[in-house]
């Protein structure tokens, strides 16, 4: 094939992929609730975004220390890239379209992106077949496809690791220093994105020592080290002030200072989990399917795809090795979000491999092929529609999938995304001014439900004192003193009187429960 049908047909697979995705994701995005983490991230877009809009106006003004610690000190525990791109595709639909469509649909190009990149990525290096398979697998992994919907920073850090580790492979042979530039160029978007891809230097690095140790290839590393730093900094505002300071209270606020978040963990609360964490909860959250294609993969890949399977398979694995130190920054499966898309790319490699060998000859034979993507996307697509949306709530078959999970007493959901249906009950039912309980910390979702008018605005949440990114209040009240009690199987968060609640007397009002599983509930108290 000539170069520009090569490029002519990585076009046209890049435009189906992202319209195929983007439509999908659209399609599928109002059913999923809002989480946690979602809110903050859209003031400090809004945030950014009325920065931007006053500088400028007044570009000196909006440059002293002021007014950018009032502007951007909103989320500044996060690098800003990702919410100063949810500022410039959500902010300005926000009072149109609400707050949680406009910057969802923001997220969701991005989401977009991360697929395409992948897909052309794997049809590059691999062939088509392989490529449209990995996109299916991507796109039917539950808990990844449920983040691809969220306004969130996980999959945009996924998104920049696994970018930076691509462009590393697909450049391995451009001896130009101006491809090393490009690469630090990115590298320093990446971590501006999410401190996650920080991860791309030793992964590439490791691949490198393993795989090709050309002299040259080593130099861009390193000098992708100096160029990122600097475009990191450049693209963040609040560290202008200070460049040396703040970014030392930035590095000690994810590794020294940042809250510590428990994780539910075989019925515990752990702090920090163990070293083995993230490899159980990547194979109690990965079909077993795809696993048993990535122990195949070794013995049948051919050896042209060695080198860039090498990459992918080291690259997957990095976020979770990680894990093995400590981790208290975040919790479940989004302490390794860039894994999933990387190990959809070797399993979909895997299983093309094998209608390849099921086809006895060089050429894929198209039937066998379709036979057994058929066979290995009914499983998790079966348990996704069980779970739907609350894709959250997914396990795989190696624990017996929720039942199994319910059994071993893990988290049965969190991050507050079962929220929308309790508060839709409620909107319908509960009589004006009722008090509601929700779990400590939390109420910045049904407050953007509010904002939004998608629940009354009459409704009070109650927990303990504080105000959501919105403003709005919430009173401290225990919640045997409100009218609503709403609790959700996450279990860290359980108090001894969540507790006796749930194993008293009293039968919820509403259930939120799928395969029989309870997620959440809602109780009136008397």
């Amino acid at each position: 094939m000539s170069q520009d049908n090569t490029r002519k047909t990585t076009v046209l697979f890049a435009i189906c992929v992202a319209l195929c995705c983007a439509l999908l994701l659209f399609l599928t995005q109002s059913a999923i609730g809002l989480t946690w983490d979602e809110p903050a991230y859209m003031q400090a877009a809004n945030s950014y975004h009325e920065w931007f809009s006053r500088l400028w106006q007044e570009p000196r003004l909006m440059l002293t220390q002021p007014l950018i610690d009032a502007y951007w000190s909103a989320n500044h525990e996060h690098p800003p890239l990702v919410k100063l791109w949810y500022a410039l595709i959500g902010t300005p639909f926000a009072e149109q379209w609400g707050v949680i469509t406009a910057y969802r649909t923001a997220a969701i190009l991005l989401s977009t992106g991360l697929v395409t990149l992948v897909a052309v990525s794997v049809l590059r290096a691999i062939g088509l077949w392989s490529a449209v398979t990995a996109t299916m697998l991507m796109l039917v992994l539950p808990r990844l496809f449920f983040h691809l919907h969220v306004a969130a920073l996980d999959v945009p850090g996924a998104f920049a690791y696994i970018a930076g580790v691509l462009l590393f492979w697909h450049s391995r042979d451009r001896r130009s220093v101006w491809w090393d530039i490009l690469f630090g160029v990115v590298w320093g978007l990446g971590i501006a994105t999410k401190i996650n891809a920080a991860f791309v230097l030793p992964t590439v690095g490791l691949w490198w020592l393993i795989h090709d140790r050309r002299i040259f290839l080593l130099r861009r590393i390193s000098i992708a080290g100096v160029v990122g730093s600097v475009v990191f900094v450049m693209s963040w505002p609040w560290l202008w002030v200070d460049p040396l300071g703040r970014t030392w209270e930035y590095l000690r606020w994810i590794t020294v200072d940042h809250w510590q978040i428990p994780q539910w963990f075989l019925g515990a609360s752990l702090l920090p989990p163990p070293w083995y964490f993230g490899s159980v909860m990547a194979l109690m959250t990965t079909p077993v399917i795809y696993t048993l294609l990535l122990l195949i993969l070794p013995f049948i890949a051919l050896p042209g795809q060695r080198s860039y399977l090498t990459l992918i398979a080291i690259a997957a694995a990095v976020p979770i090795a990680a894990l093995m130190g400590s981790s208290t920054v975040y919790d479940n499966e989004r302490l390794f979000m860039a894994s999933y898309p990387l190990v959809a790319v070797l399993a979909g490699v895997s299983m093309t491999r094998i209608a390849q060998l099921w086809s006895r000859g060089v050429a894929l034979d198209r039937r066998i092929w379709a036979g057994v993507i058929a066979c290995v996307l009914v499983i998790p697509l079966g348990q996704s529609y069980s779970l739907w949306p609350h894709l959250l709530s997914y396990y795989s078959t190696s624990i017996g999938g929720l039942h199994g999970a319910q059994r071993l007493s893990m988290d049965h959901t969190y991050w507050s995304e079962t929220y929308y249906d309790a508060l839709t009950y409620l909107d319908a039912n509960a009589p004006a001014d009722a008090t509601v309980w929700i779990e400590p910390w939390s109420y910045d979702v049904p407050h953007t439900y509010q904002k939004d008018g998608r629940i009354r605005a009459d409704l009070r949440f109650v927990s303990d004192n504080g105000a959501s990114v919105w403003g709005m209040t919430t009173t401290q009240m225990p919640m045997y003193e409100a009218d609503y009690v709403l609790v959700t199987y996450r279990f860290a968060s359980w108090t001894p009187a969540t507790r006796a609640l749930v194993k008293g007397n009293t039968a919820p009002v509403y259930v939120i429960e799928r395969n029989g599983v309870r997620l959440a509930e809602l109780y009136r108290n008397p």
